[in-house]
């Protein structure tokens, strides 16, 4: 859901910001009643309240957060003591900021999680409902557990995926650099050397041509980068039409759509089953967990999950109407409703899907580093080949 900031006043008349999501602006207005404040103004919506957040946003590593609440809640230390215990860190203003922002909530006798919600997007949606459901089960210790698990196996595969890719990325720029500093800077240079001792030669020219092209057109490649950064901004729009376009796109290629697949599908499964293991009701866990989905294509064939849930269906059977679900993943859901043990079952889906997906990866990144090597190889050995003919053309000459 969208996010709206509201000037609103409190029931004890502090005039204040906050920022609240909302289905629209009056539900948003709608939503702030119901927490017993007035909302006063409205001052902005969308990108303009995430920018609002971003410099909350930085500095502030909510794994972390997490990692350093859980133990101080399972010694028994108050929330309010331990949110004061975790703010005191001057070197982090940011952290400091944001845990002055819950304890003040808490003060007025708002909940955790409302306070959470209020974060805008620095949370994960599934802290929320996770943080939610330990209140009103009254072990929000033992829940925030199993989110800091949850929280850190996510930041785990990224630490991975971002380790894999740095080599292949390193020879791709330095190949790149490399190839321009020939025909940027020798290329031109060996050239008059020929031009200068009267000889004519057909690689020399071709390579003058492309270190000619490369330097007086170099702001062709300055306009792809923009461009591409264009499109990338674009891209994190949730709701845009150029988003919905590319999750449609990316989920019918060969290679990337399993990739894609297996990523959602691993979060959806995991959100699931902290959720169910939480006590959090049925109808509200699937709700949840489909927010954590980041594919258009693939959230939008689960919006008829809590409709046949409703109707008395299983959860293998509801969950059987999206055409992105697999069979392997249907059977072990369907084994965990006999058994009784769906939490379990789902957090196996979660295990083989992050495992398949880590296989992908790796297998895919195996690859990409030989072929960067192959092409700048070739790229290379072209300019030395065009080099060594004109050399040879020098020869003839002589």
């Amino acid at each position: 859901m969208p996010l709206f900031r509201y000037k609103v006043s409190d029931p004890a008349g502090k005039v204040g910001e906050l920022l609240i999501e909302g289905d629209s602006q009056a539900d948003a207005a709608r939503r702030l009643q119901r927490r017993g404040v007035v909302p006063l103004a409205f001052l902005g919506e969308g990108a303009a309240a995430q920018r609002q957040r971003g410099w909350l946003k930085k500095g502030v590593d909510v794994t972390d957060f997490t990692e350093r609440l859980v133990p101080l809640l399972d010694a028994n230390i108050p929330l309010e003591r331990a949110l004061a215990i975790l703010g005191d860190e001057p070197d982090n203003p940011p952290l400091q900021r944001m845990v002055s922002d819950l304890r003040r909530g808490l003060h007025e006798g708002r909940k955790f999680s409302d306070l959470i919600r209020d974060q805008g997007t620095l949370f994960p949606p599934v802290y929320a409902g996770v943080v939610e459901a330990g209140e009103e089960a009254g072990a929000l210790p033992q829940v925030m557990g199993q989110l800091r698990a949850f929280l850190a196996s996510a930041a785990e595969l990224r630490s991975f995926i971002l380790s894999s890719s740095i080599y292949p990325a390193f020879i791709a720029v330095t190949g790149l650099a490399m190839m321009g500093f020939v025909l940027g800077g020798i290329v031109p240079k060996f050239a008059a050397s020929l031009a200068g001792a009267g000889i004519q030669s057909q690689a020399t020219d071709f390579l003058m041509a492309l270190s000619t092209g490369l330097r007086t057109h170099w702001w062709v490649g300055v306009l792809l980068v923009v461009l591409a950064g264009v499109f990338l901004r674009q891209l994190r729009q949730p709701e845009g039409a150029l988003r919905r376009w590319w999750d449609d796109l990316v989920v019918r290629l060969p290679l990337f759509g399993k990739l894609t697949l297996d990523s959602n599908l691993s979060r959806f499964s995991r959100t699931m089953a902290i959720l169910m293991r939480s006590g959090v009701p049925l109808l509200h866990t699937v709700s949840i967990a489909s927010r954590v989905i980041q594919n258009h294509a693939i959230r939008s064939s689960l919006d008829e999950v809590s409709g046949e849930l409703r109707q008395g269906q299983k959860i293998s059977g509801a969950l059987s109407k999206s055409r992105f679900v697999p069979s392997l993943m249907l059977r072990m859901v369907a084994v965990g409703e006999e058994t009784g043990n769906v939490e379990e079952m789902l957090d196996r889906v979660a295990d083989r899907y992050e495992g398949d997906l880590r296989k992908s990866i790796k297998r895919l990144l195996s690859l990409f580093e030989p072929l960067v090597i192959v092409l700048l190889g070739l790229g290379i050995g072209l300019v030395v080949f065009l080099m060594f003919s004109a050399i040879m053309d020098m020869q003839h000459a002589a």
